[in-house]
Formats: structure tokens, C-alpha cells, sequence
């Protein structure tokens, strides 16, 4: 079966302060840390998911597989690493984020 005949494993509901911030943390790891085609391809699905249109109150579903919801969550993790002291605002929406998905063993289990 497809991921299509099974749906998403995974939706990630962002608020709207969150989304473009979700999307330059994929960007940044698209730039820097990913280098595999399967990475990069996953990637930009991901991306282009961020720009639908928000739902209810604003809060954008994003679908995502389990390989997907283990690129962003990776993605985050990085940005959070590479931010100053000074970017506190940042850091506390991508903490945020974070919260939303499954801990760091169910991300590492995840095989790409």
C-alpha cells in the first residue's frame, strides 16, 4: 500500500507564528545537513505542505509520513542548535514545535 491508500502517519498542527518559522528551519536543513536526494525530495514535499492554506483559527494540519515527520523534526532540532541567546522568541516557537511530535527515541527509530 501506498502512504496515499494508508493516510499520513502523522498531522503537525501549526499555529500561524509557527509556520514560517517551521519552514526556515527546512530550509536551513535542506541547505546545510541534507544532501541525500531522498532527504532532499522529502524535504520539499514538506515545504510545499507549509504554504496550504491554514485551517480553523488559522492552524495549519500538515500531513506527514513517518520519514517526513523525522526530517522536520531533525530540521528543528538543528535550528534550535544554530540560534543565539538573543533569538529567544525563535527558540521558544521551535521548542513548541518540538513538543507537537513524538520524543527523540520514536524519531531515531524512524529508518530513512
Amino acid at each position: 500500500m501506498t502512504e496515499e491508500e494508508t493516510g499520513p502517519d502523522y498531522h503537525l498542527l501549526l499555529d500561524p507564528d509557527e509556520v514560517p518559522v517551521a519552514a526556515s528551519a527546512m530550509r536551513l536543513y535542506l541547505g546545510d545537513e541534507a544532501h541525500q536526494p531522498e532527504i532532499q525530495a522529502l524535504g520539499r514535499e514538506v515545504l510545499v505542505r507549509f504554504e496550504d492554506e491554514p485551517g480553523e483559527r488559522g492552524v495549519l494540519s500538515v500531513p506527514l509520513s513517518a520519514k517526513e515527520m523525522k526530517i522536520v523534526f531533525f530540521a528543528v532540532r538543528l535550528l534550535i542548535n544554530d540560534l543565539q541567546r538573543g533569538q529567544a522568541g525563535e527558540r521558544e516557537i521551535l521548542w513548541r514545535i518540538i513538543e507537537k511530535l513524538p520524543d527523540e527515541h520514536v524519531m531515531r527509530a524512524i529508518e530513512l
